[in-house]
């Protein structure tokens, strides 16, 4: 398992969060599924809101999510609506606890393993309409070294 920091104006792609502050950006991914990956972001979102901080949580694992269930909430929407057209990604974050924000991605469905760079584009710039202003982005990424999990 590996933990990643970054600030969000030099992570590629989502500098630009609504044109807020920079946000710090942890990822915790690795290349073997079920170490605890999901567990350690939970936990470690749990515990910044728990000092103060504003949380945003990606569950980044787009065909095997289960961040939703982990911190036990339901969520009606997830990024497949999004890519969709369906949903916005405001419309599908939901409340975590601690006040943490969470942005829930699909289990289950096999397209959400295949997206190509435009899926990928556009979830970038529906970043940018985020209307939350977390302090910490915590990613919690799919497991393995393949294209999709890069992206």
């Amino acid at each position: 398992m590996h933990l990643s920091k970054n600030s969000f104006d030099q992570a590629s792609g989502l500098r630009n969060i609504i044109g807020m502050k920079p946000v710090q950006v942890i990822t915790v991914t690795g290349g073997k599924g079920g170490v605890g990956k999901t567990n350690i972001a939970a936990n470690m979102s749990v515990a910044l809101a728990n000092k103060g901080k504003r949380v945003l949580v990606l569950d980044a694992d787009l065909g095997l999510a289960n961040m939703d269930i982990v911190l036990g909430v339901q969520a009606k929407y997830n990024l497949s609506h999004v890519i969709n057209g369906e949903k916005t990604i405001n419309e599908i974050m939901v409340d975590g606890p601690s006040g943490i924000k969470i942005i829930p991605a699909s289990s289950g469905i096999k397209e959400m393993t295949t997206l190509g760079y435009r899926d990928y584009a556009g979830i970038i710039r529906e970043f940018n309409t985020i209307s939350y202003n977390p302090d910490v982005l915590i990613i919690d990424s799919a497991a393995g070294i393949a294209s999709d999990v890069i992206a």
